[in-house]
């Protein structure tokens, strides 16, 4: 599964958290069913855009399959990467709940399936389960210490470090060893460096046998290991 990057300086960084996977996963399973069977299924194509930066939040997306990128287009109608998200994952959610235009672009990165949830839908929920509300204002609280965690890492952590580390958000958490379909241009932007530094990074990497590049993706042999190796 791909996860969304986080960079952060503990033990469990590797971890799928409610700030990197969004609220609807956080939810107890029968409420989390019932709010998507009531959501609207969408597809989306590779390469289609599901929003866009200054659109009005109307609803938050649910992947029920697929991946979507997570980023902002520059000028130049360059993609700017900042998470790759998968199934069980969710985005949208601080534009909808605050009211205000979108943050960040949202491509299909593969062909994607999608539950619109809305106003109503959450409402419903909210009002099924007392829970819901606290959950929710949780994953709020995760996603602005999340924001700190990026800012701290971006100046502390090596560019091997914060290459690991998003190569490790982009696998199975169970896995040792992953296939992570992402070229190096697409990783390069998801941490936040120039392409020639990736390649340092990787370069190192790969004579260290934590990996093996490939074309169009990355083989992270031996995950634990790897993390293990950011831990010590």
């Amino acid at each position: 599964m791909l996860r969304g990057l986080q960079l952060v300086q503990s033990s469990d960084f590797s971890r799928s958290t409610i700030a990197a996977a969004g609220f609807v996963i956080a939810l107890p399973e029968d409420i989390r069913s019932r709010l998507l069977d009531h959501g609207r299924s969408r597809k989306f194509v590779k390469g289609e855009l599901i929003q866009q930066r200054g659109d009005t939040g109307r609803e938050f997306w649910y992947i029920q399959s697929g991946a979507v990128q997570i980023g902002r287009y520059s000028v130049d109608g360059k993609l700017n990467i900042f998470a790759v998200l998968g199934p069980g994952e969710s985005f949208g959610e601080q534009a909808f709940l605050g009211e205000f235009p979108r943050m960040v672009d949202a491509i299909a990165a593969s062909d994607t399936l999608l539950i619109r949830i809305g106003e109503a839908e959450l409402q419903a929920a909210i009002a099924s389960d007392a829970r819901v509300a606290r959950i929710l204002l949780k994953a709020m609280a995760h996603m602005v210490q999340q924001a700190f965690d990026l800012v701290e890492a971006g100046r502390n952590l090596s560019t091997v470090d914060r290459v690991v580390q998003a190569l490790l958000r982009l696998c199975d958490d169970d896995a040792r060893d992953c296939i992570v379909d992402v070229t190096q241009q697409e990783l390069a932007d998801l941490v936040g460096v120039s392409r020639v530094s990736l390649g340092k990074a990787l370069k190192t990497l790969e004579a260290e046998g934590a990996l093996i590049c490939g074309y169009g993706n990355i083989t992270v042999l031996n995950s634990l290991a790897l993390q293990n190796k950011v831990e010590d």
